[in-house]
């Protein structure tokens, strides 16, 4: 795996490349001016397969870096990790904005390191074999070693905003004693999530989750970049205190938005997505556990069965029929 590092300092440089050579890791390259980087980028000149970038640097930060790295044709979607320290962890959320994957606190952890360049490994090895199945589309419906379980947290093929469920598990853990309390759950339940995995094919189920997705945001903007899809039809959105929001607002919303796709998805003889939001877990002054609130806010959650199938056109496909939902709508 190629590993690029972008820190101004030659300390920490020289720390990151030991503790990578550990790792068994040995195609790094390391820069200590992010302009070289990013002109380098603009010229499709680097190679990389993930980036290691300091947030805060002279003549460029690194979320500016990450900006231009995505600007760059070859790194639209080359993971980008930001090491900071824990002061920073605002300008974090910043650079998630930009593009950026993931984060590292400084001191740098070497565990927490490996954790997280196996999960840009296994990242890049779906990648490649998403690759090798879109040149075989068609062979893909029939391959069983492709499949997943209803259970699974896959990441939708939504155009942004949605982040891996680790990651935002990772992201909640991080924020601390004094970050976490008012920090607030909410899970967004797709009511008719297990008809799609049962009806459709992968390709159309993971669409359908996609399409899900969108109408959350569009209904729950200040979950961009923090919200995952959990599994079992659970989205997860995890919230900052000052954009609590209130479930009965938030369910007018997301009705407003499914009614919309409505007609779309009646014509092609298929449900739109349901999707029910849950009473919000709020976190306490004291004592609250991050994992233990993600699972509170899916307890929180009503199953509307009956709701779910209301709305089910008569006669709606039984097998999957195209290329992914998206593009027929």
């Amino acid at each position: 795996m190629r590993i690029v590092c972008v820190d101004d300092d030659p300390i920490f440089i020289a720390v990151m490349s030991e503790y990578l050579r550990e790792l068994g890791h040995k195609d790094v390259q390391t820069f200590s001016d992010p302009l070289v980087v990013a002109r380098m980028a603009a010229q499709g000149a680097i190679g990389a397969d993930v980036f290691l970038l300091d947030l805060e640097m002279p003549g460029m930060t690194g979320a500016e870096l990450c900006g231009a790295l995505r600007a760059s044709p070859a790194h639209r979607s080359t993971p980008v990790i930001m090491v900071s320290s824990v002061k920073e962890r605002e300008r974090v959320r910043g650079a998630l904005a930009t593009g950026a994957s993931d984060f590292l606190n400084k001191p740098l952890d070497q565990l927490e390191l490996r954790a997280r360049l196996t999960m840009v490994e296994r990242i890049l090895t779906e990648r490649q074999r998403n690759v090798a199945l879109e040149a075989e589309i068609d062979d893909l419906r029939d391959e069983p070693e492709f499949s997943y379980g209803f259970q699974d947290a896959v990441l939708p093929n939504a155009e942004d905003g949605v982040v891996d469920y680790l990651f935002l598990e990772n992201e909640m853990m991080s924020l601390g004693w004094s970050a976490l309390p008012g920090t607030s759950v909410i899970c967004l339940r797709l009511q008719n999530a297990g008809w799609a995995y049962a009806n459709l094919d992968r390709v159309d189920y993971v669409d359908f989750l996609s399409e899900a997705a969108e109408l959350i945001l569009s209904a729950l903007p200040a979950a961009r970049y923090r919200l995952a899809y959990a599994g079992s039809g659970d989205f997860l959105a995890v919230l900052d205190r000052q954009n609590r929001p209130d479930p009965v607002e938030l369910q007018l919303a997301l009705d407003r938005a499914q009614g919309v796709e409505w007609e779309s998805y009646r014509m092609l003889g298929i449900p739109a997505p349901e999707i029910s939001a849950g009473v919000p877990v709020v976190a306490p002054l004291i004592g609250a556990v991050p994992r233990r609130m993600l699972q509170q806010a899916r307890e929180r959650v009503v199953n509307l069965t009956a709701g779910a199938s209301r709305r089910m056109p008569a006669g709606a496909m039984a097998t999957g029929t195209g290329r992914g939902i998206a593009a027929r709508i």
